[in-house]
């Protein structure tokens, strides 16, 4: 059984620190950060050592695996760091600030014969999982319309890096990114991207329209980070095809509906993620975050390399969004992948 660390224990890396202490595929020995009170907090709730940084943990050698949740600017140097030393490494999206940082991981990780892998969650989410068959399948005919939308309160986070484009943390690199990065999983790449969006002084573009180009169909996301306090996250979509429409609305009871051209609505059995693969608990209540991670488990335990996500469709995402900023900057399409 692997030996499972985290690096970084906000939110995500917490969450993530909780869900490893319930796989049965892997033991989670060690956590670290540099905030003392949460790391000591965290630490002794989930019973496990601690250390002051990223570092010093990746250094001590107490794990086969680590989990990088670290602020944006820090994945690239913290995840090659791990490779290096021998360590496979899940490292939370954006998978790193540029594409240039995406390649330096990727040679890490064929240098040192390890596996790397990028928490772009929503390819482990049902729901997302059972729009892309209905596309691959054309259960419903053709795609003609898909807009996705991704909207929420402002996030700030530690020293608020989140509000410094610098270190990563805009709305559109780490919010938005999720929707972006469907637009791949499930489309291909797009021909160009037209984005508006709505800067602050703090956080710059914390709302966005994006227009994904593709010949045939007509897709769009919109994502945010400056709703005001109690505004519930929100995600979903709403896809067109010729033979009816498929509803998604995280707010929703059941969250999936489909409507056909009889005027009748289906809500259909969401999919298994991950197949095959037994994840020892019902899917429903799993959830995306526990579901990549048993993937990625399982991966280096059978020596297979992860398809899901891959190292190169990550820095494709991240290679995306930058696009994305670069056209709402310029207010203006921005051709890509041609």
């Amino acid at each position: 059984m692997p030996k499972v660390a985290v690096c970084g224990v906000g939110p995500m890396g917490r969450m993530h620190a909780q869900l490893l202490k319930q796989n049965e595929a892997a033991e989670l020995v060690a956590i670290a950060d540099v905030q003392d009170e949460l790391r000591e907090r965290i630490g002794a709730e989930l019973q496990v050592a601690t250390y002051a940084c990223g570092e010093d943990l990746i250094d001590a050698g107490v794990a086969d695996v680590i989990w990088i949740c670290v602020p944006t600017y820090l994945h690239a140097p913290l995840s090659i760091r791990a490779l290096k030393s021998g360590h496979h490494v899940f490292c939370e999206k954006p998978m790193a600030l540029n594409a240039a940082e995406c390649a330096q991981m990727m040679a890490a990780a064929q240098a040192a014969d390890r596996m790397l892998t990028v928490g772009q969650v929503l390819r482990f989410w049902p729901e997302y999982v059972f729009l892309k068959k209905a596309i691959e399948d054309s259960t419903y005919g053709r795609l003609e319309t898909l807009s996705m939308i991704r909207i929420g309160g402002v996030t700030v986070g530690w020293q608020a890096w989140f509000l410094d484009e610098k270190l990563g943390g805009t709305q559109m690199f780490d919010r938005h990114i999720h929707d972006s990065d469907m637009t791949l999983w499930l489309l291909g790449k797009p021909t160009a991207v037209t984005a508006h969006g709505q800067q602050r002084d703090r956080g710059g573009f914390v709302h966005c329209f994006t227009r994904y180009h593709y010949p045939g169909v007509c897709v769009s996301a919109e994502g945010s980070a400056d709703q005001p306090p109690g505004f519930p996250f929100t995600m979903g979509y709403h896809a067109t095809f010729t033979d009816g429409a498929v509803h998604y609305h995280s707010g929703h009871t059941p969250t999936l509906a489909v409507y056909r051209p009889d005027g009748t609505i289906e809500h259909p059995e969401l999919p298994n993620p991950l197949g095959d693969l037994h994840v020892g608990l019902n899917i429903t209540s799993a959830g995306g975050y526990f579901l990549e991670g048993v993937y990625f488990l399982d991966c280096i335990a059978s020596g297979r390399p992860p398809q899901i996500v891959s190292p190169q469709s990550a820095m494709d995402t991240v290679r995306l969004v930058r696009a994305e900023i670069e056209s709402a900057k310029q207010d203006g399409a921005v051709v890509l992948f041609s």
